[in-house]
């Protein structure tokens, strides 16, 4: 009893300054609770992307592959050919319509009645918006200045035979061109195999693609010439019949037609060039897919087919996704730290970045947050990071410095 009534009975200073003690220990607590600080951090994932980030090259129509103009890793400038897919024109008669259609800008009807190409272009496809194109322009030609305004009835029948007579020659020029140009295209690829295993010489290949070319100019010439003829004839006609009326209206009526075939042959060009060319959208470096394409190839409507990488200097960016309840106290300036996947964060140190902007309009209830990176892709412990579109990470943002007090409050304050 004696010992227990010792070990129950504190001693005297205890019961007088216990409490004290206490409350002392209590206030000395929360002084150093109030002045150490801790930052208040959001965590997420970060993806990296670029202000101006690689640009895909994607074959916009199935087709195969007529030819490879650039090697893989090659450096190649805006607008330049890297692909053309097989076609029944040539693809420098097509550039050579192209560039005279840009020329002319916003025309006038002069200089749209005034313009012209050689006869002897392979266009392909592109001939008939072309002819349409002549069709608008002798129409409202006709109405400026018509060469048969003078002509007796019987003037204008001769003509008329004239003309007939010429078409049916051009006719007959074409039907023997366009069996020549059968068997000498039958002769091109029996040489191109007996190339292909070296048992031809290349240059005899290069003679028969030639002869071929010439062919199917002369047969383009014979093509343009029928329709010239054929227009010849419709105008004699309406001659004849005194259908042609020289009326304001009606010429203004011709010189709208006019502008709409032009706009439809610059369409029609614009698509053929889509349809049959991959051609790199900027200055940059060229980079296929497969280093096994090759000509001949057949490739899908919609298929990748490689990327061009801007050659000069991009600005490296991030992208985080947050919810909207998480993402509101981020601020711009605000610090982020970045270890990014590949890069152990113990070897190679974090890179120290900035929240850069946030967007206002939440997508799938995500806000999308940008960091960028002032200092580039070094880390803290001096090493650089080779940027690589999508590459991974993780990102600490700093939110502000919240002392260690308001973390014990702040369960009782919700």
């Amino acid at each position: 009893e004696e010992v227990q009534e010792i070990l129950g009975t504190p001693p005297n200073w205890m019961a007088r300054y216990g409490t004290l003690l206490a409350l002392l220990a209590v206030v000395a607590m929360g002084y150093i609770a109030y002045f150490i600080e801790y930052p208040e951090v959001i965590e997420a994932g970060i993806t990296i992307t670029t202000t101006d980030p690689p640009k895909r090259l994607i074959a916009q129509n199935a087709g195969r592959i007529k030819e490879i103009r650039v090697e893989n890793e090659a450096r190649v400038m805006q607008g330049e050919v890297l692909i053309i897919f097989e076609s029944n024109a040539r693809v420098g008669d097509v550039l050579t319509l192209e560039t005279r259609l840009l020329a002319l800008g916003t025309p006038s009807d002069s200089a749209l009645l005034a313009f012209s190409l050689p006869d002897s272009l392979v266009l392909g496809s592109l001939k008939e918006p072309l002819f349409d194109f002549y069709r608008s322009q002798e129409n409202l030609s006709s109405y400026i200045d018509n060469p048969y305004d003078k002509y007796s009835m019987s003037q204008l029948r001769r003509k008329r035979e004239q003309v007939q007579l010429g078409i049916r020659s051009d006719r007959a020029r074409w039907s023997n061109l366009d069996r020549e140009i059968d068997m000498v295209r039958s002769r091109l690829r029996r040489q191109q195999g007996l190339a292909s295993e070296q048992l031809l010489p290349q240059n005899q290949v290069e003679e028969t693609r030639q002869e071929l070319l010439s062919l199917e100019r002369m047969r383009e010439s014979a093509e343009s010439s029928i329709k010239r003829g054929e227009r010849e004839i419709e105008r004699l006609r309406a001659e004849m019949s005194g259908v042609r009326a020289g009326s304001e209206e009606m010429r203004q009526q011709a010189s709208i037609a006019l502008r709409e075939s032009f706009g439809q042959l610059q369409q029609a060009v614009e698509a053929w060039v889509a349809r049959h060319l991959i051609v790199s959208p900027i200055d940059g470096i060229v980079s296929f897919y497969s280093e096994s394409i090759n000509e001949q190839q057949y490739v899908e409507e919609g298929a990748g087919i490689g990327v061009v990488v801007p050659a000069r200097e991009r600005d490296t960016e991030g992208t985080v996704w947050l919810p909207v309840s998480k993402a509101s106290p981020i601020e711009q300036k605000q610090q982020a730290i970045v270890r990014f996947d590949g890069y152990p964060a113990l070897e190679y140190g974090a890179v120290i970045g900035e929240v850069k902007s946030k967007s206002q309009v939440p997508i799938n209830g995500q806000i999308s947050v940008t960091i960028g990176f002032p200092e580039g892709l070094v880390t803290r412990y001096g090493r650089s990071v080779d940027a690589a579109q999508e590459m991974k990470g993780e990102v600490t943002i700093i939110l502000e410095d919240k002392r260690f007090l308001e973390y014990l409050i702040e369960p009782f304050r919700r």
